[in-house]
């Protein structure tokens, strides 16, 4: 379940699927990977080194450690929450990247992420992925690139 709440303290609740998170995992990590400060003439792997790199260090600056507001209002409380069933991922800018999802009953939700939030959608759909066992290979860049806890630290 993705559970989206907004500036206005309103909230929308939205089941995705195994099938649907597979297929928008390849969108999210194209629009990663378009990234304008990725040198377009790096080689493949060192591409996937950088992003993966980029990826752990976005994820350490979030905080995953906030709830959502039990004040929200929740948009979806009179249907339940909603099945996605399409969508699209459009990179808005170097910085944004907008993603709208549509639902089974013919909604439509949009919303805009910057670069960080990208990063942490996509570490939520792996987190999620992995407790929900759906055993989906989900990796930003080379997931064998280790970065130090404390950036400080050098080897």
């Amino acid at each position: 379940m993705l559970r989206i709440g907004t500036k206005e303290n309103t909230e929308y609740q939205l089941w995705m699927t195994r099938r649907f998170v597979r297929v928008m995992w390849g969108a999210l990590v194209q629009t990663i990977g378009r990234d304008p400060n990725l040198a377009k003439d790096l080689m493949p792997d060192v591409k996937d080194a950088v992003m993966a790199m980029e990826h752990q260090e976005s994820i350490q600056a979030s905080d995953f450690s906030q709830k959502h507001e039990k004040s929200n209002v929740n948009l979806t409380s009179n249907t339940g929450a909603l099945l996605v069933t399409g969508g699209q991922v459009k990179p808005v800018n170097g910085d944004l990247t907008r993603i709208n999802l549509k639902t089974e009953n013919g909604m439509g939700i949009e919303f805009s992420l910057n670069k960080q939030l990208l990063h942490a959608l996509c570490h939520m759909m792996v987190t999620s992925a992995q407790t929900a066992e759906w055993d989906l290979e989900l990796a930003i860049g080379d997931p064998q690139v280790i970065v130090p806890a404390d950036a400080t630290q050098v080897h």
